[in-house]
């Protein structure tokens, strides 16, 4: 699979958020992103009576992120999409569809700033059922200052930076190997720093109680990510670092990411066995809620 990034389709709710999230999209460009279309969904209620909804207000703040970005090189395009109790992931999803977007951009936070991350949000539902590569931005919130009880949105990982150590999860399922490509794809664009693999024996693992039985899974596990290995460019293949742990994969991955630098997470949204209905897994669901760097999740092939 040789997944693009020329396309992004950036998700928007015209809020604080939005602000940061569009301050982000010229790194983009590292991506090989040459395209964007600003998207933003008005749900508006049904009041019985024949009304006019306005929105100028939406379709003026698009355009003044367009300004800012075509400063920058880039195509852009915007659409306000808004009707009676429009749900806003199914209009950014069947907006990245008839855009014919290559991938989705999204924050994991928008204007209720909730201090649970991704519960019952856009974002959620987004990376719940996209068909569609989904770059998740981390938005977290801080008080401006200990005298002030006013509090302030920050990405918490400078998309600037997002390349330069690139940490891909894998649990080598079909869904993980399309993931590879993609950082493949990236390091043979030459933009990537540092990529590291990290592949989590789980619980079944930790119960082999026969030491030669543990010996030649890691064997296995460790031939596996070296093929990986193998596989990248001469400028990171050196440098690449392999991690072997044992424990709940989600809980594991987040730890790599703290302890070891990583900019990136790049890694398939199901893994083994994972249901049609629901697509995204409890591993993926695990890191994107919880890690402080952004997320690229790349979707299971699916017929039709």
């Amino acid at each position: 699979m040789n997944t693009l990034f020329t396309h992004a389709l950036v998700a928007l709710d015209l809020s604080e958020a939005s602000d940061l999230i569009v301050k982000t999209v010229p790194h983009f460009k590292e991506f090989g992103t040459r395209k964007i279309t600003l998207v933003t969904v008005v749900s508006v209620p049904f009041t019985g009576e024949r009304t006019e909804f306005n929105i100028d207000d939406h379709k003026q703040k698009l355009d003044q992120y367009k300004k800012e970005l075509e400063q920058y090189d880039l195509i852009v395009e915007t659409e306000v999409r808004a009707g009676t109790y429009f749900y806003a992931p199914a209009e950014i999803l069947t907006a990245a569809a008839e855009r014919a977007a290559d991938f989705l951009i999204i924050g994991s936070r928008g204007q209720s700033k909730v201090q649970e991350l991704l519960i019952g949000s856009t974002a959620t539902e987004v990376l719940q059922r996209s068909l569609l590569p989904v770059f998740l931005i981390n938005i977290d919130m801080k008080q401006d200052s200990e005298e002030s009880e006013k509090r302030s949105l920050y990405v918490t990982q400078p998309v600037e930076d997002a390349l330069n150590h690139v940490l891909h999860a894998t649990d080598f399922s079909d869904t993980a190997k399309r993931a590879f490509n993609v950082v493949r794809n990236l390091d043979e664009k030459g933009n990537v720093g540092k990529i590291s693999l990290i592949h989590v024996q789980g619980d079944h693992a930790i119960a082999l109680k026969d030491p030669a039985s543990l010996e030649r899974l890691n064997e296995q596990t460790l031939e596996q990510l070296e093929e990986l290995r193998n596989e990248l460019s001469d400028k990171t293949r050196n440098d690449s670092e392999i991690i072997i742990t044992y424990g709940t994969p989600g809980r594991e991955i987040i730890q790599a990411i703290d302890q070891n630098g990583v900019t990136l997470v790049v890694m398939g949204s199901q893994g083994r066995g994972f249901v049609e209905e629901f697509f995204l897994g409890g591993v993926s669901t695990q890191v994107t809620r919880y890690s402080k760097v952004p997320v690229l999740l790349i979707p299971a092939e699916r017929e039709g």
